[in-house]
C-alpha cells in the first residue's frame, strides 16, 4: 500500500508543474501589464521600471516560470503583488471547508431514514428537502437566511468576518445545502441497492438489531459511492461559491482568485489554483486509501 501512496505522491509533482506554467502562460498573454496595479497612477518610467524588477516581472516567461518553480520548490508561493501578503498564508486563512462538514451532517442521516422508511412520509419528506436544496440558487437561500436569521430573529451576523465563527455559519449552510441535498439522494440510491440483500436478511434472522444491520452492514457496504460522491463535490467546494461569498462579503477562496484575476496578481492566482490542485490531489489520494479500508478486495489491487 506505502508503494501505491508514495507513486501517487510523486505523480502530483508533474501536474502541479503543468498547472503552473499552463496559468504563467495564460496571464501572460492577457491584456494588461501588472505592474500597472501596484503603482500610482502618476508614477515615472523609472519608478515602473523600479517596481517591475521588484516584482521580478523582468525576463521572459520560461525565466519567470523557472524562478517560481524554484520558489515552489521550497514551498514559497510568492507574495502577493497586492497586499504584499505571503501567498500560501492568505489561501490557508481563506480556506474553509466546513461546507463539506454541513453537507455529510445533513446528507448521510437524512438518506439513510430516507431509504430505511422507502415510501414512506419521512422518505417523502427527504425528498422534497433534497429537491428544493437542488433547485433552490444558493445566492437565493443566501439571501432567505439573512432576512430570517439575521435582520428578523438578530441571531448571526449578516456578513462579513468580524465574529469569527458565528461568520461562518450562514456561508457554510448556504453552500453545503445543495451539496447535502445532492448526497442525500446519492445515500438514499446507495442505501436502497444493499438494503434488501440477503446477507442484511440472514443478519436479521440471526437477531443482530436492525440499527446494527443498518450501521455496520448496509452503510458500509453502501459507502463506496457515497464516497466518490464527496471527493467530487469536495473538489467543487475547496474553489468556493463566488455568489454565495458576495452575498455575505465573506473572503472566500473563490473571491480571493476572482478577484486576483482582475487585480493581475499573478503571484496569488498562480498560489492559489497550485494549492487547490494540490489539495483535490491529496483528497482523492485519501479517498482511495478510505475505498481500501472500506473493501477489503479493492486494498487486494493496490497491493498487487
Amino acid at each position: 500500500m506505502h508503494k501505491y501512496v508514495i507513486k501517487r505522491l510523486l505523480m502530483m509533482i508533474p501536474v502541479l508543474l503543468c498547472v503552473a506554467f499552463v496559468i504563467y502562460a495564460i496571464m501572460n498573454v492577457a491584456e494588461g501589464d501588472p505592474v500597472y496595479s501596484v503603482v500610482s497612477a502618476d508614477a515615472t518610467e523609472a519608478q515602473i521600471e523600479a517596481a517591475r524588477e521588484e516584482l521580478g516581472l523582468n525576463g521572459t516567461l520560461l525565466e519567470r516560470y523557472f524562478r517560481y518553480v524554484k520558489g515552489m520548490l521550497t514551498g514559497d508561493l510568492g507574495t502577493s503583488y497586492v497586499s504584499k501578503r505571503d501567498v500560501m498564508q492568505t489561501y490557508l486563512e481563506r480556506l474553509a471547508s466546513v461546507t463539506m462538514v454541513v453537507a455529510l451532517a445533513i446528507s448521510i442521516p437524512l438518506g439513510i431514514i430516507a431509504a430505511v422508511n422507502q415510501n414512506s412520509i419521512k422518505d417523502t419528506i427527504a425528498m422534497v428537502l433534497a429537491l428544493l436544496g437542488l433547485s433552490m440558487p444558493n445566492f437565493w437561500l443566501g439571501l432567505l437566511l439573512i432576512m430570517l436569521f439575521s435582520l428578523k430573529l438578530g441571531w448571526l451576523p449578516s456578513g462579513g468576518y468580524e465574529n469569527g465563527m458565528l461568520s461562518l455559519i450562514l456561508p457554510a449552510f448556504t453552500i453545503g445545502a445543495g451539496l447535502a441535498a445532492f448526497m442525500t439522494r446519492s445515500t438514499r440510491s446507495s442505501m436502497l441497492d444493499v438494503i434488501r440483500q440477503d446477507y442484511l436478511r440472514m443478519a436479521r434472522a440471526k437477531g443482530v438489531s436492525e440499527r446494527k444491520v443498518i450501521r455496520k452492514h448496509a452503510l458500509r457496504n453502501a459507502l463506496i459511492p457515497i464516497i466518490t460522491v464527496f471527493g467530487v463535490q469536495f473538489s467543487n467546494v475547496l474553489g468556493g461559491s463566488v455568489l454565495a461569498e458576495t452575498v455575505f462579503a465573506w473572503p472566500g477562496v473563490g473571491r480571493l482568485v476572482v478577484d486576483a484575476i482582475d487585480q493581475r496578481d499573478i503571484p496569488m492566482v498562480t498560489g492559489a489554483l497550485v494549492m487547490t490542485t494540490m489539495i483535490v490531489s491529496i483528497v482523492n489520494l485519501l479517498i482511495d486509501i478510505v475505498y481500501a479500508f472500506v473493501d477489503p478486495r479493492i486494498k487486494s489491487q493496490y497491493t498487487k
